[in-house]
C-alpha cells in the first residue's frame, strides 16, 4: 500500500490540511470546506467542538468559545471558558485531531509516514509556542512532526509551482490572513530556503479589521435610512439578536472577499426591507490606509534583510486577504512589477510544507518533549488545576508583548484618503467627535488588555461626523456596557453568577487583580467621562 504525508496549517481564523501521495498533493474537503474554522467551543459536557459543531455552538454560547485558539496558545497555557479552566494545548489539539482524524480515515486508518505542522516565523526554537504546538500535536496523536515555518513553506509552494529562484536569490513573502499580517524575507539556499534578516508583520492587523471597516459602511448606509432599525438591531438583547448579528459579521466576510471579484454586492440586514449596496471603490477607498501601512511593514522588513524592494526575485501572496486586488496594485507600485500569486493563497502554506525535504535548510525540526502519560484530545480533564495559571485569558491578559518589529494597530479613519494622497493624514474631526472617537479607541483597548476582544469584538465603536453629542454618545454607552459584561462573564468568580453581579465583585478586589484591576479602574474612567459628557 502506497504511504502518504500529511500537513496541517493551524491558522489563526481557519486550518487547512493537505496530504501528499504519489507524488501529488490534494486540499482537504471538512465539513464541506477546505478551511476548517480554527474556533472551538466547550459543550455544556466540557467536550471541545471543532469545525462546524463550535461555529454552531458559539452563536449561542459565546462565553464557551475561543475564537482565536492560536492566539490563546501563545498568550497562556490555560483559558477560562464558561466557568471551566482549559489547557490551550487541549484546544489546539482538538483542532488538530479532528482535521487529521479526517485524512487518516479517507486513508484507511492508515498513519501518514510524514507529519508537518507550519508556525509564524517569529515562533523560534526553543520559544513556548512551539514546545506548546508540538505537545498539542503529541495529544492530537500525531507523534513528532516536523515543523516549517510559514513563509517558508509558502516560497516551497510557488518554486515548486515552477517559479525559478537561484541559489542566493532573495524573495518576500506578504502574508495577510484573517487574523494577522506577518511578512519575511527568504534567501534560497540549495534546496530550501532561510530567513534573511528578522521577520515583520503586525499582530494587530487582519482581514477581521477589514471586516470591520466593511461593517462601518454599512453601517453609514443603514442609518441613512433608518438610524432607529441599525441602533435596535446592535442594542437588541436575547438569543435570536445575537444570531441576526453573528449572521450579519458572517455576510460581512463573504461580501468583502466577493467584493475581490464584483464591482459591488447587495446584503440583506436585518430590520431593512431593502438590500443595502456597498461598492468596491468606497471599499478600498475606507481600507487603503490598513493596506499602505501593510506595504510599508514589507518594505521595513526588507531593509532588514539588507537588500531593496527591486533586488527581490518576487514577492509571494498567502493568507486569504491577499486577494484584494489593491493589494496587488500597491505591491506593484512597490516592486515595478505584479507581484506573484498562484491557486488559493490560503492553501499554499500546507500544499508547499509537503514540498520541503526532511533535514533540509526550509527551518524543518523537531522539538523534543519530555514524556508523560497520553492524554485524549477533544475532552477537558476531569480533575482541572485548582486555579488558571497566568495570564488568565487567551486574549492577552496581561497582554503579551509584541515582537520587537511588529507595528502598532494603525488607528482607523472614518473617511477614505485626502486630497494629499494615501499618506497623507485625515483632516482633523470637530472637539466632540475627536473626543467620542478617544472614548471609542479607549474601550478597544480595554478590551484588548482584558482579553475579551474575541466576546466583544476587536474593534473601537464606530463614531461619525455630523451626529448630535448624543446620538454619538449611545453606541459608546451600548460598547462600555458589553464590555462589562465581557469581563463579567470571562472572569466571573462563581459559577453561574450573572455578569453583571461578577463585575461587581471583580471591582470590590480589583486590588489584587493586578492587570485586570488596572483594567477595570479604566473601565470605570471612561464611564465617568460618559456621564460627564
Amino acid at each position: 500500500m502506497k504511504g502518504w504525508d500529511l500537513a496541517i496549517d493551524f491558522g489563526t481564523s481557519f486550518t487547512t490540511t493537505a496530504t501528499l501521495v504519489d507524488g501529488r498533493t490534494e486540499v482537504l474537503e471538512i465539513d464541506g470546506s477546505k478551511y476548517v474554522p480554527s474556533l472551538v467551543c466547550v459543550d455544556e459536557d466540557g467536550t471541545i467542538l471543532v469545525g462546524r459543531d463550535a461555529v454552531n455552538e458559539a452563536v449561542m454560547a459565546p462565553e464557551r468559545t475561543e475564537r482565536v485558539p492560536k492566539r490563546a496558545l501563545v498568550a497562556s497555557e490555560q483559558v477560562l471558558l464558561g466557568g471551566r479552566t482549559i489547557a490551550t494545548v487541549d484546544l489546539v489539539a482538538a483542532v488538530l485531531a479532528r482535521v487529521a482524524g479526517e485524512a487518516t480515515r479517507r486513508f484507511s486508518g492508515r498513519r501518514p509516514g510524514r507529519v508537518l505542522l507550519t508556525h509564524p516565523a517569529r515562533w523560534q526554537a526553543g520559544g513556548p509556542e512551539l514546545r506548546r504546538l508540538t505537545e498539542a500535536a503529541e495529544r492530537a496523536g500525531l507523534g513528532e512532526p516536523d515543523l516549517v515555518a510559514e513563509p517558508v513553506a509558502a516560497a516551497h509552494h510557488y518554486v515548486r509551482s515552477g517559479d525559478p529562484v537561484p541559489d542566493g536569490g532573495m524573495i518576500g513573502v506578504y502574508d495577510f490572513g484573517g487574523g494577522t499580517f506577518d511578512t519575511a524575507v527568504l534567501r534560497r539556499r540549495r534546496d530550501g530556503f532561510e530567513l534573511a534578516g528578522s521577520p515583520g508583520g503586525d499582530v494587530a492587523l487582519g482581514g477581521e479589521d477589514l471586516d470591520a471597516t466593511f461593517m462601518e459602511i454599512l453601517a453609514e448606509h443603514a442609518e441613512a435610512l433608518d438610524p432607529d432599525a441599525w441602533n435596535e438591531l446592535w442594542e437588541a438583547t436575547g438569543r435570536v439578536a445575537e444570531r441576526h448579528r453573528t449572521l450579519l459579521r458572517r455576510d460581512v466576510t463573504q461580501a468583502k472577499e466577493a467584493l475581490s471579484r464584483l464591482p459591488a454586492v447587495n446584503l440583506w440586514v436585518p430590520g431593512y426591507d431593502d438590500e443595502i449596496r456597498v461598492t468596491r471603490r468606497e471599499y478600498e477607498r475606507a481600507v487603503e490606509p490598513l493596506l499602505a501601512r501593510s506595504v510599508e511593514e514589507l518594505t521595513d522588513t526588507i531593509a532588514r534583510a539588507g537588500t531593496t524592494p527591486d533586488a527581490l526575485v518576487d514577492v509571494y501572496l498567502t493568507g486569504s486577504t491577499s486577494r484584494t486586488p489593491r493589494i496587488s496594485a500597491l505591491l506593484a507600485e512597490l516592486l515595478g512589477h505584479v507581484p506573484g500569486m498562484r491557486d488559493d493563497p490560503k492553501a499554499v502554506v500546507a500544499l508547499g510544507a509537503l514540498a520541503t525535504v526532511p533535514g533540509s535548510v526550509s527551518a524543518t525540526m523537531h522539538v523534543r518533549l519530555p514524556s508523560h502519560r497520553p492524554h485524549q484530545p477533544g475532552r477537558f480533564p476531569a480533575q482541572p488545576p485548582a486555579a488558571p495559571t497566568p495570564p488568565l485569558t487567551p486574549s492577552g491578559f496581561p497582554v503579551p508583548p509584541a515582537p520587537a518589529e511588529a507595528t502598532a494597530r494603525v488607528p482607523r479613519p472614518a473617511s477614505g484618503p485626502t486630497e494629499g494622497g494615501r499618506h497623507a493624514a485625515p483632516p482633523s474631526p470637530p472637539p466632540d467627535v475627536a473626543a467620542a472617537r478617544e472614548i471609542a479607541r479607549e474601550i478597544a483597548a480595554i478590551a484588548e488588555a482584558a482579553g475579551v476582544a474575541d466576546l466583544v469584538g476587536a474593534s473601537a465603536p464606530t463614531v461619525r461626523a455630523g451626529r448630535t453629542a448624543a446620538a454619538a454618545r449611545r453606541p459608546l454607552l451600548v460598547a462600555l456596557d458589553g464590555l462589562g459584561v465581557a469581563i463579567g462573564t470571562r472572569f466571573s468568580p462563581f459559577p453561574g453568577l450573572p455578569p453583571e453581579i461578577a463585575l461587581q465583585v471583580l471591582r470590590e478586589g480589583r486590588g489584587e487583580l493586578g492587570a485586570l484591576g488596572q483594567c477595570l479602574t479604566r473601565l470605570d474612567g471612561v464611564a465617568e467621562r460618559l456621564a460627564a459628557w
